[in-house]
């Protein structure tokens, strides 16, 4: 799964999957990305943990970053959201909707 903003299919409460968030249109060249912050919010429904949809760390490719996630509560639509830190101090921001549904 790519994301800028999105909306993303919907996912079963069983699978685990990889996000990438591609920050490739946006790094100039000499730029790395140095540091990862990703966070999980709930924008639909009820789900008192869903910091817990993540599922361990984040890991550098290149220009993206891969984010494994799992769970989630059906019914509920999360939001994703991963900040890059730049080698150069530039901050870069992508986020997707994820909504969670029983197959």
């Amino acid at each position: 799964m790519t994301s800028l903003r999105s909306v993303w299919p919907a996912k079963d409460p069983e699978e685990a999957l990889v996000a990438e968030f591609s920050y490739a249109n946006e790094i100039q060249e000499g730029e790395t990305i140095v540091s990862v912050s990703v966070s999980c919010s709930v924008l639909a429904g009820a789900d008192s943990n869903p910091a817990a949809v993540l599922n361990g760390t984040p890991t550098l490719s290149g220009s993206s970053v891969l984010l494994p996630f799992h769970a989630g509560l059906d019914g509920v639509n999360y939001r994703l959201r991963c900040v890059a830190t730049l080698s150069s101090g530039r901050i870069l921001v992508r986020a997707a909707n994820l909504p969670v549904r029983t197959a």
